[in-house]
């Protein structure tokens, strides 16, 4: 055990020594923060005022949205002018590219007479307006045209809102009656805790793989196996190398959630202010989106994080994330031990790497059925465990469930780690020949 210790401490003090570790330890945060700042920006605001032209050739937009408030002396409804959008009316057409490029207008929507039919429509612009953008004039164009169809089959419109209402699934367990079901949501956390742990074995499986074909090249090991046995230099491989990604991955967590914090902070009356439109534009156009906003002010978004199983769900990551690395970072090992150039690994990686695919694939499914049986069977399975249990955790896996799928990982990792340390004490001192499978066989089978 001892030499298994000094073996796991120089491969930790190895590598997150080198400038390769600190320099991505340091950058990774910052790519991330400015990917995580970038997005919400992209998302939530445009800082370009807008000129927009509606060209309706129709003109019953502009009579009734805009010539009637104007008479009456009231504010519009729709197209309302602000510090980011101004609106501009036309029955004519005009020439998009000389209106567009001279600068007289930035966007320009026309609309002709099958528009008010089926709804499609065309943008004119110069440059690409942002999402925020595009669902404002987008939320504002279906709701006249929707009151313009209703009028046009005799209904009064106001009664017509009167009676319009969306349709919301509270979900309810019955085995859990008096608590309130987000299945959907909290299988989302559960798979990004899943993708935490599919990166973090593709990631470091591969290093560790690359770690032992560089010893094996450089004949290292055979200095190294007259002094520790073979299973002992891949267990202490295999765990060094685990230590170094779960410091990093700590580092990255800690550092991305600082940069971030930080970085929101510099732009948040542009966030708060493009959240204000994205509502405004939920509220005016009765959409699913005004359920949300109404959630977050009677704080059930509150009530959502406290019902998320996270003490389950955190333990299970833990158990999971250290049982699965350890599975396959074992048979990268064994690969690393078999070849002696990166391009020979290219046969034996593809059964190795496709459970870790396959359960990606089963999770991605596992968001829209997240209590399917599909999800139940691929959540014993050891190879795929790892990722699929996380979901089923975040959504209240039965206990039954949970203990089998520990015993079987349990089982099944020191099973694995007999196979692959029979390939790695032969394979570590074979040289010059390429390996089949029939020879791996031969390795595993070997009582020498």
């Amino acid at each position: 055990m001892n030499k298994i210790w000094l073996i796991i401490k120089r491969e930790y003090l190895n590598k997150v020594t080198k400038k390769s570790f600190i320099l991505m330890t340091f950058l990774g945060p910052l790519l991330f923060g400015g990917l995580i700042i970038g997005a919400v920006l992209l998302g939530t605001s445009d800082n370009k005022s807008h000129k927009v032209l509606i060209v309706d050739q129709k003109g019953w937009i502009i009579d009734q949205e805009v010539a009637l408030p104007k008479e009456a002396g009231i504010k519009r409804n729709r197209f309302v002018d602000d510090d980011q959008m101004q609106f501009f009316f036309s029955q004519k057409p005009v020439e998009e590219t000389e209106e567009l490029k001279n600068g007289t207008y930035t966007i320009i929507v026309e609309l002709d007479s099958l528009t008010y039919q089926d709804g499609k429509c065309i943008l004119f612009y110069e440059s690409v307006p942002s999402m925020t953008v595009q669902t404002r004039i987008q939320g504002d164009l279906e709701s006249v045209l929707e009151k313009w169809r209703v009028k046009q089959k005799g209904i009064d419109y106001a009664a017509y809102q009167s009676v319009k209402q969306s349709v919301q699934f509270q979900m309810s367990n019955v085995d859990k009656p008096t608590e309130k079901e987000e299945v959907f949501q909290k299988a989302g956390i559960g798979f990004a805790f899943a993708i935490v742990i599919y990166l973090f074995i593709f990631m470091y499986g591969v290093q560790v793989m690359r770690g032992v074909m560089e010893e094996k090249t450089n004949r290292i090991v055979e200095v190294i196996v007259s002094s520790v046995k073979p299973f002992q230099l891949m267990m202490g491989k295999v765990v060094g190398i685990g230590l170094v990604g779960l410091t990093q991955f700590i580092m990255w967590i800690v550092l991305t959630g600082i940069i971030s914090t930080v970085g929101m902070s510099f732009y948040k009356d542009k966030l708060v202010s493009g959240a204000a439109v994205v509502q405004q534009q939920g509220m005016t156009q009765a959409m699913p989106e005004v359920a949300n906003f109404e959630n977050m002010a009677e704080n059930k978004a509150v009530d959502f994080i406290l019902s998320v199983p996270w003490a389950d769900l955190l333990f299970s990551f833990v158990f999971f994330f250290i049982g699965g690395y350890l599975i396959y970072g074992s048979l990268f090992a064994a690969i690393g031990a078999a070849v002696d150039q990166e391009a020979d690994t290219q046969q034996f990686m593809l059964p190795v790497t496709l459970p870790l695919v396959f359960a990606y694939l089963v999770s991605v499914m596992m968001i829209n059925n997240p209590d399917g049986n599909i999800g139940t069977i691929f959540s014993i399975i050891p190879l795929t465990s790892p990722i699929v249990m996380m979901i089923k955790v975040a959504i209240g896996a039965p206990l039954w469930l949970r203990l089998v799928s520990m015993v079987v990982l349990i089982l099944s990792f020191i099973f694995f780690i007999w196979l692959a340390a029979r390939i790695y004490r032969v394979g570590i001192l074979m040289y010059g020949k390429k390996p089949t499978y029939k020879e791996l066989w031969k390795w595993i089978r070997y009582s020498g």
